[in-house]
């Protein structure tokens, strides 16, 4: 015979990562897996991609089109590199954010904001439209991440006597 199950009494209940934080973090993976897929498109396509810059850039007459070919080839593998920084400091900001550290909300926001006008002035370079499509995504990813962290228990959860201190103070 089985017995229904008793409510879970697990200390660790009260510290819990709470949905919305979680949600927070699914953003922002989801924003670092587009920021992955773009990078390695550009990586993988790279030919197409200097093909269309070449194309769609206004240059003088006279200008060596091999210089500037490699120039436009340093930059596309430059977004390489900071792909991977990011991705180690969203795991750090991750930690964070499930600590209810009133850093890591900040540091959300403030990169949040960065991708999001980056995304935007990207638009306005010549790129192809699978590039403008995935920083659409990723713009769209991070309003949403932007909205999350406005609302009022977002918030709360992050604010400056975090409930985390506010545990923590009371167990000892």
């Amino acid at each position: 015979m089985t017995t229904p199950d008793a409510p879970a009494t697990d200390p660790d209940a009260a510290t819990a990562t709470p949905p919305h934080v979680r949600r927070m973090i699914v953003l922002m993976l989801a924003n670092l897996a587009l920021s992955a897929l773009l990078a390695g498109l550009m990586l993988a396509f790279q030919e197409q991609l200097l093909d269309y810059q070449l194309a769609h850039l206004d240059l003088p007459a006279g200008t060596d089109l091999a210089a500037a070919r490699e120039t436009l080839r340093s930059s596309a593998w430059s977004r390489v590199l900071p792909v991977a920084l990011v991705a180690l400091a969203y795991l750090w900001v991750i930690h964070g954010l499930r600590e209810g550290q009133r850093k890591a909300y900040r540091q959300v926001v403030y990169v949040s904001v960065v991708v999001l006008l980056v995304s935007g002035l990207t638009l306005l370079q010549p790129f192809p439209w699978w590039i403008r499509a995935v920083n659409v995504a990723k713009a769209l990813v991070v309003v949403a991440l932007l909205f999350l962290t406005s609302r009022p228990q977002v918030r709360s959860w992050f604010a400056a006597t975090s409930r985390r201190a506010v545990v923590d103070g009371f167990s000892s």
